[in-house]
């Protein structure tokens, strides 16, 4: 777990991006944000997605759970908690989140808007313009890296080129932010997906897979191929049994296959519970056993 406290680590990071925007998943700087939160460890909203549906966990309160009861200051953030994109809601956010010790790494854009990649070039247009409010919406957060969701390329077709991505690409350049390619959708049972995606879209984005997101027919794979040159990923875990052992497929495994690609963190847990606290319990668990792991490793 990261010892110093959240804003002298903003401090020193947001002057590091300011010196340098991340330039591509080769860069220095993209290589200095990597060493800068190797064996680090924490969650992925998305674990939440009940308890902030049924309103048993707001945007406001989520730093001081994050902090307190899970132990943790890590936060992958997805578009879903945050109720506005305006810049004095989000303002608000990351002062939350700083006055509980805690920071975002990563923005996933998991809520539905206009087509990047339409028929319609008006509903391009409009999805591009919402698509940079969000990137901006990042930058006020101080995350590090965003996610959208990637088409499959389809030669001879506009999707071909990915040029939406590579204009987002840019644009996040220029804020100081990196995009991910995540193993989402059709990639699920592509083991290559996500690095030809990266070489393909070219610039300023780099792997940001998750564990438990491959078929189990290519999941170790994928995690061989996906997380050489990953700066961050979900560590996926379902439901674990009264042994607290995860049945569903082999978690100390997939830890292995991407630590011998040299991958060293961060890890954001991903794991559900409806239960409140048997989630907190259970995702500290995860965390001492990552720890361990990691220690061992090392």
């Amino acid at each position: 777990m990261i010892q110093s406290t959240r804003r002298g680590f903003l401090k020193k990071t947001v002057t590091a991006v300011a010196a340098t925007a991340t330039c591509g998943m080769h860069s220095t700087a993209a290589d200095e944000k990597r060493r800068s939160l190797a064996g680090a460890i924490g969650f992925t909203t998305g674990s939440l997605a009940y308890q902030r549906r049924n309103k048993l966990l707001t945007m406001s309160a989520l730093p001081k759970f994050v902090r307190d009861d899970l132990g943790m200051q890590l936060i992958d953030l997805n578009t879903n908690w945050l109720e506005s994109y305006e810049d004095s809601y989000v303002r608000r956010v990351r002062e939350d989140a700083e006055d509980a010790d805690c920071f975002f790494t990563n923005l996933k854009v998991n809520h539905k808007f206009s087509d990047l990649y339409a028929d319609d070039a008006g509903e391009r247009r409009k999805a591009m313009m919402h698509a940079r409010q969000l990137i901006t919406a990042g930058r006020l957060l101080g995350v590090r890296w965003m996610r959208f969701s990637i088409p499959k390329p389809i030669p001879g077709s506009r999707t071909a080129s990915l040029s939406a991505h590579r204009e987002l690409a840019s644009v996040a350049e220029s804020q100081g932010i990196q995009l991910l390619v995540e193993n989402n959708g059709w990639m699920k049972s592509e083991p290559g997906s996500v690095a030809d995606l990266v070489r393909i879209i070219g610039k300023n984005i780099a792997p940001g897979p998750g564990t438990g997101n491959w078929n189990d027919d290519v999941r170790y794979e994928g995690i061989a191929k996906s997380f050489p040159d990953a700066v961050t990923c979900d560590f996926k875990v379902f439901d674990l049994d009264s042994n607290r052992e995860h049945r569903k497929y082999d978690i100390r495994r997939c830890f292995d296959v991407a630590w011998k690609t040299g991958f060293r963190g961060p890890w954001a847990i991903e794991h559900w519970n409806e239960d409140t606290q048997a989630f907190a319990k259970e995702t500290r668990y995860l965390r001492d056993l990552l720890n361990k792991w990691i220690t061992a490793a090392s």
